[in-house]
């Protein structure tokens, strides 16, 4: 009897030695991500402004103004909207940037007149139309339209060229922060849940197209 207590114990020993060993060889790999931006692209602190005449007031969000990282927020909300289809996957990002766009309407606002009888009677006031002032061959990025923003605040654009499984993926998303932030990217937790905001719908949009 003893000796049968005795191996018992030895076997239940065992098997608590290898369940690690079993969990490790029974779980996947996770999502893996390359990134092969150029260093333009990584670099920087804050908000980094764009060259040229028709990007004035628009801005490149350097990759450190979120925690986590950009690209490995990216890589893990990649992975929440795939769920078990990003497993042992790789994705390489060639391309990818997240801009501010504080440029100004295209127009000022308006008031519309009424006419009754010959004259003009002031009427209701026309909303300001918002989008780049340029066209979007012109702009060097974040470029937006009037009917890609929900909101009146600037927009953050985020522009993804990259390729999963080797089949490549154009993704560009605008996001509309739904109150008034700081606008500053330099750890505002304000901005930082604006840029994480992009950064997970970016990851949904791509998860869509691969899922397609």
């Amino acid at each position: 009897m003893k000796i049968q207590m005795a191996r018992f114990i030895a076997s239940l020993c065992l098997i608590a030695f290898l369940q690690p060993l079993w969990a490790q060889e029974a779980t996947p790999d996770e999502l893996k991500i390359i990134d092969l931006r150029p260093q333009e692209e990584k670099d920087g602190i804050g908000l980094s402004e764009l060259s040229g005449k028709c990007n004035k007031h628009v801005y490149r969000i350097a990759d450190v103004a979120s925690d986590p990282l950009k690209v490995e927020a990216l890589r893990v909300g990649l992975a929440r909207h795939m769920g078990l289809a990003s497993d042992g996957k790789t994705l390489m990002v060639l391309n990818w940037s997240v801009y501010y766009n504080k440029q100004t309407p295209k127009s000022a606002p308006k008031l519309s007149s009424v006419g009754i009888q010959g004259y003009g009677i002031p009427g209701q006031k026309k909303e300001k139309e918002q989008g780049s002032k340029c066209s979007r061959e012109e702009s060097a990025g974040g470029w937006y339209a009037d009917g890609d923003v929900t909101t009146t605040a600037p927009p953050l654009v985020s522009e993804f060229v990259g390729t999963f499984g080797g089949k490549p993926y154009n993704i560009r998303v605008v996001h509309s922060p739904r109150r008034k932030i700081e606008g500053k990217f330099m750890g505002d937790a304000g901005d930082t849940a604006e840029l994480i905001a992009t950064v997970d719908k970016t990851a949904e949009a791509l998860a869509t197209a691969i899922v397609q």
